[in-house]
């Protein structure tokens, strides 16, 4: 007698091409070498991937049905001196077998696969997603330098079922940490529009900084031009800088100033969120007079040709200049600012 190729899978010869392929995942999984190595196991494996690429096959199947495993792998004889059948050997490997059924060979993914499907197949649908509505929000440097709360107002739009729209007005506060950066998003979710069958998209607000009067903001730094004059860049001077928490900074400039350089004030930037602060970058613009006149020129070019070493004449003429300069009632530094 030969194999029944039914009772090797758990089934009666009435199951459907559906019951064969559920009854070879489960055995297949169960018995597969990977997973259970026993010579039984093995066995078992080899004889349901027999089983089933036997039934799977219609043209297979048929000839089992009416003739057996051996009327389909020997044959029997058709009455006219001839036989019918004998077409069929299970050449194939077991585990070839399993390969074409879940497309790997590896029995855990295998039921990785079927588990994601299974879950796919029972999850609940998922809403389409509204769509984000984005806006700017821009705040002082001061705000940037203490933190501050925005309350904004907010109109959601709701479309009912009957297609009619309903609006709600509210307010979104937006808390703004001292040092914010800009580019920061603010996200309130399901604040968007709403319609049947749509989940709410997100509301966004994206910071940005107000332009500053005295400073340009470079993350946690600020940037500060200091328009000096040209006399002052050369003798020396001291600025004065405002900060944004209204304090005054005496800055002493001792130095020649070149157009373009820069001083670096350590601390005196906006906060960091680690409780430090940046630093202010004092960048130097020089200005320069519209004019001269010769009398001016004459001046200028005495005080640069003056010897580094004068003799006693050169030195009496100095004195008189400075004399005549700097007297409070007659000479011409009174009252001079710049």
């Amino acid at each position: 007698m030969g194999k029944d190729y039914y009772d090797e899978l758990g089934l009666t010869r009435s199951a459907t091409d559906i019951d064969i392929k559920k009854a070879y995942r489960k055995l297949a999984l169960k018995y597969h070498p990977d997973k259970n190595e026993t010579a039984a196991a093995s066995t078992k494996f080899a004889a349901v991937a027999e089983a089933y690429d036997v039934l799977s096959n219609a043209k297979n199947k048929g000839f089992y049905d009416l003739y057996g495993e051996e009327g389909l792998k020997q044959g029997v004889s058709d009455g006219k001196g001839g036989r019918r059948g004998g077409f069929y050997k299970f050449s194939t490997s077991p585990t070839l077998v399993f390969d074409q059924f879940f497309g790997t060979n590896n029995p855990y993914a295998a039921l990785s696969e079927i588990s994601e499907s299974f879950e796919a197949m029972t999850a609940t649908p998922k809403l389409k997603r509204g769509k984000q509505k984005t806006f700017d929000i821009t705040v002082s440097l001061e705000d940037i330098f203490y933190g501050c709360i925005k309350k904004v107002p907010h109109t959601k739009k709701i479309l009912t079922a009957s297609g009619t729209f309903e609006t709600q007005d509210r307010i979104l506060t937006l808390d703004i940490k001292p040092g914010c950066k800009d580019g920061t998003r603010f996200v309130f979710d399901n604040e968007g529009n709403e319609a049947p069958h749509t989940e709410p998209g997100p509301v966004i607000y994206t910071l940005s900084t107000q332009k500053h009067p005295s400073f340009k903001r470079k993350g946690a730094d600020l940037v500060y031009t200091a328009i000096v004059p040209l006399v002052k860049a050369l003798s020396g001077t001291t600025l004065e800088i405002k900060t944004l928490d209204d304090r005054i900074l005496s800055i002493p400039i001792t130095e020649i100033v070149q157009q373009g350089s820069n001083k670096l004030i350590v601390g005196e930037g906006l906060p960091k969120g680690d409780g430090s602060k940046g630093d202010m970058l004092v960048v130097f613009d020089l200005l320069f007079p519209a004019s001269l006149s010769d009398s001016q020129k004459m001046l200028l070019n005495a005080a640069f040709f003056l010897p580094p070493k004068p003799t006693a004449e050169q030195a009496d003429a100095v004195k008189t200049f400075g004399v005549a300069f700097k007297d409070q009632l007659k000479g011409w530094s009174a009252g001079y600012k710049k």
